[in-house]
């Protein structure tokens, strides 16, 4: 993948696309301490050939820039980032996002700007909101301390990655240690050090305002989040359901890429047909 940069929110990120020539775009957003390349079997599928595929590194992740140690690393100003790059990126395409773990608060809290997004895929999402908090979406005994904490033992690290994929393809394991060790400067810790203040929105009732169609996907043997936290939370679902996919962890579009892109190209369908784009 070769990457390009653009300049957002005082920063240069790193972006990849697919297809540029399509009229309709699909934007996807990375979770914590991985990288665009989470995206691969997406960005290569037959399913969505009819769509300008883009991805972005986080900042201080992949190839972007990092933030230093005295910016702001809360949601909210990561959103804002993201935010800014996106609006950049899709120009006056339609599109929709898709994202995965932290990319889902991060997308949540993008919809506090005034981006003209269609529709949002969220796998493995890890959004928080009234009687949705984090106490709630954690699973007993899960330990994410891996993605929010710097200088973590490499057993530690390796445990979280077998229990955040199910993937058996030993490059699937090597490709996110490769992402997770490229994360520049004290992005984990200090990302927690805002969460853990409070620093964030309540996520839900962002979604819920937007009233953007949200297809929200779950692994069925998903090892991190509770994937029935989010029931009844009031958003505006896709088919009014929470999907699951089969033989799938957190990251349930790395673990079962085909039936992930087969639920994706159905929903990025479905929002481009219903909003007439």
């Amino acid at each position: 993948m070769n990457h390009k940069t653009i300049a957002a929110g005082g920063m240069q990120l790193a972006w990849y696309e697919y297809h540029p020539e399509k009229e309709k775009a699909i934007v996807f957003i990375h979770g914590n301490s991985t990288s665009s390349y989470t995206w691969r079997k997406q960005l290569t599928s037959n399913l969505l050939l009819n769509y300008h595929l883009l991805c972005i590194d986080l900042p201080n992740h992949g190839h972007s820039e990092a933030l230093q140690q005295k910016d702001d690393f809360s949601l909210p100003a990561l959103a804002g980032i993201l935010a800014a790059a996106v609006e950049q990126l899709a120009g006056s395409k339609p599109f929709i996002i898709c994202s995965v773990s932290l990319g889902t608060n991060i997308v949540a809290e993008m919809m506090a700007t005034n981006l003209l997004v269609q529709g949002l895929m969220m796998a493995g999402p890890c959004i928080v909101g009234k009687g949705h908090e984090l106490d709630k979406m954690i699973l007993p005994g899960a330990d994410a301390t891996a993605v929010f904490a710097e200088n973590v033992p490499h057993q530690m690290i390796t445990k979280y990655a077998g229990e955040a994929s199910l993937s058996t393809d030993s490059n699937d394991l090597e490709i996110f240690l490769q992402g997770y060790h490229a994360v520049k400067g004290p992005f984990r810790s200090s990302l927690y050090a805002t969460i853990a203040t409070g620093n964030y929105s309540d996520e839900v009732a962002l979604l819920q305002k937007s009233g953007c169609p949200v297809c929200i996907v779950f692994g069925e043997e998903e090892k991190i989040v509770n994937k029935h936290y989010l029931d009844g939370a009031p958003i505006q679902l896709w088919h009014k359901t929470i999907h699951t996919i089969p033989g799938a962890s957190h990251y349930v579009n790395i673990d079962a890429p085909e039936a992930f892109n087969e639920l994706l190209a159905a929903f990025a369908k479905d929002v481009f047909t219903t909003n007439g784009s």
